[in-house]
């Protein structure tokens, strides 16, 4: 890491390496590009790459929604945008054999960490669960809605606003030994306090809760405690590692000051049931 003082004693800019995954890229003036970048030491950060878009850069191509690189930039105090200097690619899981339903969970990925973290909010543990999830997304993925649920749960966890998942966050009752007796049990996620009830609560709005089928949340409780490495092990329902993907996005929404794309979602769905 190197610190540059400009002339102007206020701004201090530093040169500095990091690995950084591309969630958004936006096309700037004549040749260059805006991206909004995740990266292992700094979170979220937008970034320009000037001249990008000339073939003869070398950063052209490079900088491809969902990319992990490694750069190298000058960071300044005080600044919204920071300057790319130099980038290599590590992984560019796009770019792999056309699999749409493993770009449609990168994409949703990608969209769910651009729309829940904050500027310049620093977590090692998230962003190396989304390295790990994508890893595992490249390679052979018997379910890829699964490695899905398995990364919203580390989100979850790693923002601030993990559910209580082993006991009823009503009466405290463990849940696994309800199930045990009366298998026929309903239960419900609710946002607040965030966790899984035995019954709903007295709120009656349903934006405070949400049903939660038995067989959904006992994936939900198995994947919260498997490697990522085991997921592909599980023999798992496509229908309901699907649906649990589905409840733990409103969890998640219900939490983040944005809402998800709701539409988008929609949009990848029909995408992947027509098999475009």
């Amino acid at each position: 890491m190197y610190i540059i003082i400009l002339p102007n004693k206020k701004i201090r800019t530093v040169l500095t390496k990091t690995r950084a995954f591309v969630l958004k890229e936006i096309k700037f003036r004549d040749t260059s590009t805006i991206c909004t970048l995740y990266t292992r030491d700094f979170g979220r950060l937008s970034v320009i790459l000037k001249g990008s878009r000339n073939p003869k850069s070398k950063l052209s191509g490079l900088f491809s929604t969902g990319n992990l690189l490694e750069v190298v930039l000058y960071k300044g105090n005080n600044r919204n945008l920071h300057l790319v200097s130099e980038a290599r690619i590590i992984r560019s899981p796009m770019t792999a054999e056309p699999d749409m339903e493993r770009f449609s969970a990168i994409y949703r990925i990608i969209e769910t960490i651009r729309n829940t973290t904050g500027n310049e909010e620093k977590n090692i543990h998230l962003f190396d669960a989304l390295a790990l999830t994508i890893e595992s997304l490249c390679c052979t993925c018997q379910n890829t809605d699964a490695v899905v649920a398995w990364f919203l749960l580390r989100l979850i966890s790693n923002m601030g606003f993990e559910p209580s998942i082993e006991h009823c966050v009503m009466t405290g009752s463990r849940i696994m030994a309800i199930l045990e007796e009366r298998p026929d049990s309903s239960l419900y996620l609710v946002y607040d306090p965030g966790g899984v009830a035995l019954q709903p609560p007295a709120i009656h709005s349903r934006q405070a809760w949400q049903p939660l089928p038995v067989p959904v949340y006992l994936l939900m409780h198995t994947l919260a405690n498997t490697d990522i490495l085991s997921v592909n092990d599980l023999d798992v329902l496509p229908e309901e590692s699907q649906q649990l993907c589905d409840i733990l996005q409103n969890y998640c929404s219900m939490h983040s000051d944005s809402q998800p794309p709701v539409k988008n979602r929609k949009i990848i769905s029909q995408i992947r049931s027509k098999g475009i």
